[in-house]
């Protein structure tokens, strides 16, 4: 029924020439119906660009992780669960909200709130690491 409903939608939105927003934490629905997408964490776009883009070269650790958090029916990679829990947003967030459960988050990363930055054509991530060249990332 949902390849139904969605082959649908993608039909009649090319058919008469209308965008489509689908809003799921479904990554391989995203994949397969999206020509781009944008990853929210705690309520902000951490990461938009063209959804080949986004799985070969997530620049968030939130993408990364979530690509990775997500079954792949074909292969045979193990599933990685997040760690942590989402933030409280009736809270204020010092730094970048997903810093309590990044595996890369660094100095910065406490007290700097990323803004979202061109990474690439028409591809865009809030994260510090964006700024940093490879391997020179500072504890």
């Amino acid at each position: 029924m949902q390849a139904q409903i969605l082959d649908l939608l993608t039909r009649l939105s090319r058919e008469l020439g209308l965008a489509l927003v689908l809003v799921t934490h479904d990554l391989p629905v995203v994949a397969q119906v999206c020509d781009r997408a944008a990853v929210m964490y705690a309520g902000e776009i951490v990461e938009s660009g063209p959804m080949e883009e986004l799985y070969h070269s997530p620049r968030h650790p939130y993408t990364r992780l979530l690509f990775a958090a997500t079954p792949d029916l074909y292969g045979e990679d193990e599933v990685v669960s997040i760690p942590g829990s989402p933030p409280r947003l009736d809270r204020e967030l010092p730094g970048c909200p997903f810093r309590p459960r990044c595996d890369s988050a660094f100095a910065p990363c406490a007290h700097e709130h990323p803004a979202l930055r061109p990474v690439g054509p028409g591809h865009e991530a809030a994260c510090h690491l964006t700024r940093q060249p490879a391997g020179e990332r500072h504890e």
